[in-house]
């Protein structure tokens, strides 16, 4: 079946079908159903995993992640490795590029590996519900889903914690840079600026299509900064530190400075941040790769209760130079 078929019958533009097998994140978790439900019901990615096959220990965890072109899903990497020896274990690492066809095609080489579980940070919600039908072990990390194990960020109190960081240094403008409208950092973010007697102006939300290709950030804060005359906000919280550091760049060759014309903080905490002195939400990796790491071999042990463990996990921001700025 070709991409217009699929199209036709999923009732969207074969461009739409384009972005979801590329794993484009602007498509809607809708739409990305729609025409995934449509590959599978034709063929283009099997729909039966080996189940059924005879498992024994094999000592190998997969790991599938979205991306590596971010340094937090490197640091993710390393830290489940080192994990993994410390438990006598190795790794068999995919990425899935944000592309629910390849993940799903991890997914299965998992299965044919026979590997002892698996830990996955998913592309999107729609493998979740195929991976749990499966007689293999899987831990979530970075999110918490409902209908597997998992070991998640508060990503909704990170924003709060950078809206609260902004209004505390007397900010009254603000901006959000990210590659998803739908996304719980955001949300924070709105909802401690409401609480405090702010609004957020919905053209404050600079909105790209990559959320790692370097590259691609910095064309599209070009385009922005210079199509506008004056910034309409003090402050920026980014979706991650590669994004923070990329309008840093840009800003400050317009002679925009930081924090004193603009505030920054970033999210991951990477070691971008520590080295350009952004401010950042940490994450506690070590932690989570840790518990994530002691359920899955739970599981493997039947040593857990047969209800799922889905454990929520605090961040903490880290101020440096980016917004260390008393507005008066």
């Amino acid at each position: 079946m070709t991409m217009k078929e699929i199209a036709k019958k999923a009732k969207v533009s074969q461009p739409t079908v384009s972005r979801v097998l590329n794993g484009h994140r602007g498509v809607s978790e809708e739409i990305v159903n729609a025409v995934m439900k449509v590959i599978e019901e034709v063929g283009y990615v099997p729909n039966k995993a080996a189940q059924t096959l005879k498992r024994s220990s094999t000592n190998i965890i997969g790991i599938s992640t979205r991306e590596i072109d971010n340094p937090y899903f490197v640091d993710i990497i390393d830290s489940l490795e080192l994990e993994a020896r410390k438990n006598g274990y190795n790794i068999l690492f995919h990425n899935s590029k944000y592309n629910p066809v390849t993940e799903w095609e991890n997914i299965q080489n998992f299965v044919s590996r026979q590997v002892d579980g698996i830990i996955i940070v998913p592309s999107s919600d729609f493998n979740l519900e195929r991976i749990s039908k499966l007689d293999i072990p899987t831990v979530v990390l970075t999110n918490n889903k409902k209908m597997l194990d998992s070991v998640g960020i508060n990503h909704f109190q990170a924003g709060k914690l950078a809206g609260e960081s902004f209004i505390h240094s007397g900010h009254k403008t603000f901006g959000y840079i990210g590659s998803i409208r739908d996304d719980e950092k955001f949300y924070g973010l709105e909802s401690v600026l409401q609480e405090n007697g702010f609004t957020f102006d919905p053209n404050n939300f600079l909105l790209l299509e990559s959320s790692n290709n370097s590259f691609m950030i910095r064309r599209y804060i070009d385009k922005y900064l210079d199509e506008s005359e004056n910034l309409e906000f003090t402050s920026l919280f980014a979706e991650n530190d590669i994004m923070a550091l990329e309008f840093m760049r840009a800003a400050q060759q317009r002679q925009i400075r930081v924090p004193e014309d603009v505030s920054i903080i970033g999210f991951d905490d990477t070691y971008l941040s520590k080295i350009m002195e952004i401010s950042s939400i940490h994450q506690p990796i070590g932690e989570m790769v840790k518990t994530g790491f002691e359920i899955l071999l739970n599981r493997i042990n039947q040593e857990v209760p047969s209800s799922l463990v889905n454990i929520m996990m605090e961040p903490t921001l880290i101020e440096r130079k980016s917004s260390k700025f008393r507005r008066r």
